[in-house]
C-alpha cells in the first residue's frame, strides 16, 4: 500500500516535471532565433574581415574547429553572396558545367532555407535568378508584363536580408582549385528596377 504522504507528493513531482519539460522545449525552439552569432552574422563578419562588401565571398577551405558555417563538408568548395533587399532586388547568375554537383541554397537572415536549386535545374547550363521582396517582384512583373524570360527564375524572399550559399562538390582534392575559380565567376549583385 502507498503511504498518503507519497500520494500528496506525487502531483507536485508531476507538475515540476511538466514545467521542466516545457521550459526545455521552449528554450530549444527559441535558441536559433536568439543566438547572437547565427550563420548570417558569421558570414557578414567574415565578409567584412576579408574586405568584400558586395558579390561572391569565397569561404576558406574547411578545417576542423574553424568552420564559418555549421555542418560544412570538406568535400565541397563553398562561397556565399550576402544580400540586402531593402532598396533593390538581387540578381544571381552562374554557370554549371553539368559534370560537378552545383547547388545554390537561399537562406533568410536567421539561417532558415527557403529555396534551393541544383545544377540539374540549370537551363542550358546557366542559372539566372532574380531575388526580391513581394513589392519588388510585383514591380518587376508589371514592368515586364508578367512574362519572365524563359531562363529566369524569380524568387520572393521572406526577409529583406539573407545569403545565398553556393556549393560545388569536389570529387577529388585536385579539383578544388578549379572549382574555386568556377565560384569566382558567379555574379551576385543588386540591380535597379526598370522605370515605368
Amino acid at each position: 500500500m502507498i503511504p498518503d504522504r507519497l500520494l500528496n507528493f506525487l502531483p507536485w513531482a508531476l507538475a515540476t516535471l511538466m514545467i521542466a519539460a516545457m521550459v526545455h522545449l521552449v528554450s530549444v525552439l527559441l535558441m536559433p532565433a536568439l543566438a547572437p552569432k547565427d550563420a548570417y552574422a558569421r558570414l557578414a563578419s567574415y565578409a567584412k574581415a576579408v574586405g568584400i562588401n558586395e558579390g561572391v565571398v569565397a569561404l576558406p577551405p574547411i578545417t576542423p574547429g574553424a568552420e564559418i558555417l555549421p555542418f560544412e563538408d570538406a568535400s565541397f568548395v563553398e562561397a556565399a553572396c550576402i544580400y540586402d533587399l531593402s532598396k533593390r532586388p538581387y540578381h544571381v547568375t552562374a554557370s554549371a558545367d553539368g559534370e560537378d554537383f552545383f547547388g545554390l541554397s537561399f537562406h533568410a537572415s536567421g539561417g532558415r532555407i527557403y529555396h534551393a536549386i541544383t545544377d540539374r535545374s540549370a537551363i542550358k547550363g546557366k542559372f539566372d535568378i532574380i531575388l526580391g521582396n513581394a513589392r519588388q517582384m510585383e514591380a518587376l512583373e508589371n514592368a515586364s508584363d508578367g512574362a519572365a524570360p524563359l531562363q529566369e527564375v524569380r524568387i520572393t524572399a521572406p526577409t529583406s536580408r539573407g545569403f545565398v550559399l553556393l556549393r560545388v562538390l569536389a570529387k577529388r582534392g585536385s579539383d578544388q582549385a578549379r572549382l574555386r575559380e568556377q565560384l569566382k565567376s558567379v555574379k551576385c549583385e543588386n540591380f535597379d528596377l526598370p522605370k515605368d
